[in-house]
């Protein structure tokens, strides 16, 4: 899916559950004690610390909700630090620099972070202008500039390290929750196929004899006719074992929808909603890894490309004439402007729906981003 405007000017979001708060707590811990000490005056120190709780309630809020709100996070660190600046005289308050370069390194470009990097270095001159006596501190500049240019790098690339091993893992969790069902799904088809053959060839043949040897009793000599009422009693026994057993094997043990609400639990951070018809738990194996495989590619870009918070996913199997029909509809809960441009993802799953003579469209129903797969069912579904 493509970035929709709301999210253009970001690059990337955060995904991993790494602990950021012992470094950021000594962080701030350092450069408020740095600036405590440096205070203009006893009326500057009382100032520093309702600035300096703001400061550290906004990163506690950027280490809970990192992808929230980042531009107005981003503008309102950028006033505290300023704010921070006019009442100490110490450049260690450009600590705050640096964590700003790492926090906002996954969102903002460099050259973005670095135009606030600049304008916070000039607030600094024209604020400490006097002090200086005409000396302007030209290699403490240059030292903060390039201490704030390369931690943008660094933890740029810490995060995308951290977000790589993070998806690599939810690949993996998905991975096995798919085999797990196509195990479960494959084992159920068989004792399907095996019910199917009990109550088409053995199932008849008893009928059969059953109803010949109820015959026989009924023309059988006196002297065999006990004998062959108990051939026929014994039969109907076994005729009803028979019919006992296909239907055990033939019942609903809904293994597409566990398998569905397994793949959902393994995003928490992403409310997953299903809703499916009693038809789609009988649909053969690779019908069911479709409707897999699309939904999983459906959370994959939800979760990398919108910041939505909830997906909802609606499966049915229905007639449409003298054809059966599954058709699976996805979307989620953020407004896109325009429709997403195909990736590698979704070029593989329209080409998975038409080697089914299927098809994969996406249209927008009042800026509600609608994704759907529709799959003629040409084997034949299971019915109880």
């Amino acid at each position: 899916m493509q970035k929709n405007n709301k999210t253009k000017s970001m690059e990337a979001t955060i995904k991993h559950t790494t602990d950021w708060h012992f470094s950021t707590i000594a962080s701030w811990l350092g450069v408020t004690i740095a600036c405590a000490y440096y205070a203009n005056n006893g009326i500057d120190l009382l100032l520093q610390l309702p600035i300096s709780g703001a400061i550290l309630a906004l990163l506690f809020y950027v280490l809970k909700a990192p992808n929230s709100h980042v531009n107005i996070v981003a503008v309102l660190y950028f006033l505290l630090i300023v704010s921070l600046i006019q009442v100490t005289s110490t450049s260690l308050v450009f600590i705050h620099l640096v964590m700003f370069s790492a926090i906002f390194s996954p969102h903002f470009a460099l050259p973005k972070v670095l135009a606030f990097v600049v304008l916070t270095l000039l607030t600094y001159s024209f604020t400490h202008y006097a002090r200086w006596n005409g000396e302007i501190p030209w290699v403490m500049f240059i030292v903060w500039f390039f201490f704030c240019t390369m931690n943008w790098f660094v933890s740029k690339r810490i995060v995308e390290s951290l977000n790589m091993h993070y998806q690599s893992r939810q690949n993996y969790k998905e991975l096995k929750a798919t085999q797990q069902m196509m195990g479960a799904m494959h084992a159920a088809q068989e004792r399907q196929h095996l019910s199917r053959e009990l109550h088409d060839s053995l199932g008849h043949k008893l009928t059969a004899l059953s109803i010949n040897l109820d015959f026989a009793k009924r023309t059988a000599p006196p002297q065999i006719q006990e004998t062959i009422a108990n051939c026929h009693l014994l039969s109907q026994q076994v005729l009803d074992e028979v019919r006992a057993i296909v239907s055990e094997q033939r019942r609903d043990k809904a293994l597409l929808k566990q398998a569905l609400e397994s793949i959902f639990a393994l995003t928490p951070q992403l409310s997953c909603q299903l809703h499916m018809n009693d038809e789609v738990e009988r649909l053969p194996q690779d019908y069911a890894l479709c409707v897999i495989r699309f939904c999983q590619e459906m959370i994959s870009n939800t979760l990398k490309h919108t910041k939505a918070s909830e997906i909802a996913f609606d499966i049915t199997v229905y007639k449409k004439g003298e054809q059966t029909v599954l058709e699976a509809n996805a979307q989620h809960n953020q407004n896109e402007q325009q429709l997403p441009k195909p990736g590698n993802g979704l070029a593989g799953l329209k080409e998975r729906m038409s080697h089914f003579q299927g098809s994969f469209e996406q249209h927008l129903d009042k800026q509600t981003l609608v994704s759907t797969i529709t799959i003629p069912i040409t084997t034949e579904v299971v019915h109880d």
